[in-house]
């Protein structure tokens, strides 16, 4: 559900939020509610004034029941260094929030309020940097990986990780049901959010290194220059291997070499991901010189 803009930012409640919120108020916690949305919000500020500050448009913020996405236009191009600190920013809020209101504690009136308060920001900093998509500590992770393998490899394996944790969580769900009669209710739906998020990932992810390419493209035709990395390969080296090495934050040229290990031509990136639904993955690189 759309709530209106912020700043330009359009804000969006998601459905799971709206359920939680929902139940929280059929529980007869409405207060409480309340300070959930400012705890959640607060969260996806962080991320939105990080990446502002890294010169990015945020183009949409959308609150989820444990975080949130910030929708940045040009994250996944942007470089694997700066998605990792947009996505450090938004535990690091939490935290810096709840010790904020830790003063509150020490009054007679508020301070039930002010602990629940505190545990919500403490819970979303801990739960979000757990290793798994979509939450922040996958995002670090991803990024931290795709330094050394590609993004698309990168997004396979944090999606490997995620649906393990939520085997993990539903398998701990059944066994307290079964020893003590107590359903997690929460925990449940955490577990199946993140396994719905980690399959979507991986749905859009080919789109994103599609995307990340048209980037690089235009800010070539814009500014004329940006990092470039060279690479050398074996003409007979498959073009999977070679894909591997691009990333999103520099343009790769990569020199081909022959079995005598003299010069067969230069070619760019852009000409590699042209030439690619007519070679295949599986292609040699030297057959995409002609």
């Amino acid at each position: 559900m759309r709530a209106g803009r912020v700043a330009g930012v359009q804000l969006v409640l998601n459905n799971w939020f709206l359920a939680m919120i929902a139940l929280f108020s059929l529980a007869g916690l409405a207060g409480k509610v309340l300070l959930v949305f400012a705890a959640v919000l607060w969260h996806e500020v962080g991320h939105a004034i990080t990446a502002a500050l890294l010169g990015l448009k945020v183009r949409e913020i959308e609150l989820l029941p444990f975080g949130g996405v910030a929708r940045i236009d040009g994250l996944y191009s942007a470089g694997n260094h700066k998605e990792a600190i947009i996505a450090a920013a938004g535990p690091l809020s939490s935290l810096v929030l709840a010790a904020l209101a830790s003063p509150g504690l020490q009054s007679s009136v508020w301070s039930e309020q002010t602990r629940f308060f505190i545990e919500v920001n403490v819970t979303l900093a801990v739960f979000n940097m757990l290793p798994a998509l979509l939450l922040d500590g996958g995002r670090i992770v991803r990024a931290w990986l795709a330094a050394f393998v590609s993004y698309e490899q990168a997004t396979m394996l944090m999606s490997v990780t995620t649906k393990t944790i939520t085997v993990l969580a539903i398998v701990y769900i059944g066994l307290q049901f079964a020893v003590n009669g107590t359903l997690h209710i929460t925990l449940a739906v955490a577990a199946v959010f993140l396994y719905v998020a980690a399959q979507r990932e991986l749905g859009v992810v080919r789109y994103r290194t599609m995307n990340v390419l048209a980037r690089k493209k235009s800010h070539l035709s814009q500014r004329g220059v940006m990092p470039t990395v060279h690479f050398t390969a074996l003409a007979a080296t498959p073009a999977k291997e070679v894909i591997e090495l691009f990333r999103p934050d520099h343009y790769g040229v990569v020199l081909v070499l022959d079995e005598q290990f003299k010069s067969c031509g230069l070619i760019t990136e852009t000409e590699v991901w042209e030439a690619l639904p007519l070679k295949g993955i599986s292609a040699r690189i030297g057959e995409f010189l002609y």
